[in-house]
């Protein structure tokens, strides 16, 4: 996605495990369709476009965390989550 190119590398992609929904574990992953999906709820998550909902009541993506690797080799975080964790009425700092 525009702006992200340098978050995935190695094609390494990491999202919030936390529907934008509700808040309930985002845990299961639809490999045909290639979607994360929510199992309390059934929002479904495009992996490859950014973690925007196609399905469900979701009402935004999930937020991305920007992976780097270390001189060490190791995969890290580069900086926190783009967006709050979360669904939106959570109260937010």
């Amino acid at each position: 996605m525009k702006g992200r190119e340098g978050w995935t590398p190695s094609g390494y992609v990491a999202y919030s495990k936390l529907c934008t929904h509700l808040g309930c574990p985002v845990g299961l992953y639809e490999q045909q369709l290639e979607m994360l999906v929510c199992p309390c709820h059934q929002s479904m998550f495009n992996v490859r476009e950014a973690a925007i909902p196609t399905f469900g009541p979701a009402p935004r993506p999930l937020p991305q965390l920007p992976l780097a690797v270390n001189s060490d080799g190791h995969l890290i975080a580069a900086a926190g989550y783009n967006e709050p964790v979360g669904p939106g009425y959570w109260e937010r700092p």
